[in-house]
């Protein structure tokens, strides 16, 4: 378990310093007291994004062959309150709704080589730079 919690971190970090190098995206730091054992990144979409862009930033990468989900605008996320089924009527939430409107999630096997991690994190950084420029 060690080892698969250490790799993990070692690919989220490495995606992430690639992320965090492009102005588009946003790739939030570990809070203090987290001790990460990470299969999957989540990164922001950074700046003022329409959902129009956003859709089609998640299309760009899924052309490049890499799978965002996008907590907000993915049918049924369980990240997105408005889905809870079991607290009854959602309360608004606009800063909450705003965020996870740009949220996003891609999955990091540990078992991905280097060269994989790249791939995802250039498609990612190319499908951002297509949308944003």
């Amino acid at each position: 378990v060690a080892e698969r919690v250490e790799k993990g971190r070692a690919n989220h970090d490495h995606v992430a310093d690639r992320l965090n190098a492009c102005a588009h995206l946003a790739v939030p730091m570990p809070l203090a007291p987290e001790e990460r054992a990470p299969d999957s990144i989540q990164f922001n979409l950074a700046g003022d994004w329409s959902d129009a862009e956003a859709t089609g930033f998640q299309n760009a990468a899924k052309a490049r062959g890499v799978h965002v989900q996008i907590f907000g605008l993915s049918e049924g996320n369980a990240r997105a309150f408005w889905n809870w089924q079991f607290l009854g009527e959602a309360p608004d939430l606009p800063q909450t709704r705003a965020m996870l409107m740009r949220a996003c999630d891609v999955r990091l096997p540990t078992r991905l080589t280097k060269a994989e991690l790249d791939f995802i994190a250039d498609a990612i950084v190319d499908a951002a730079k297509d949308v944003r420029g």
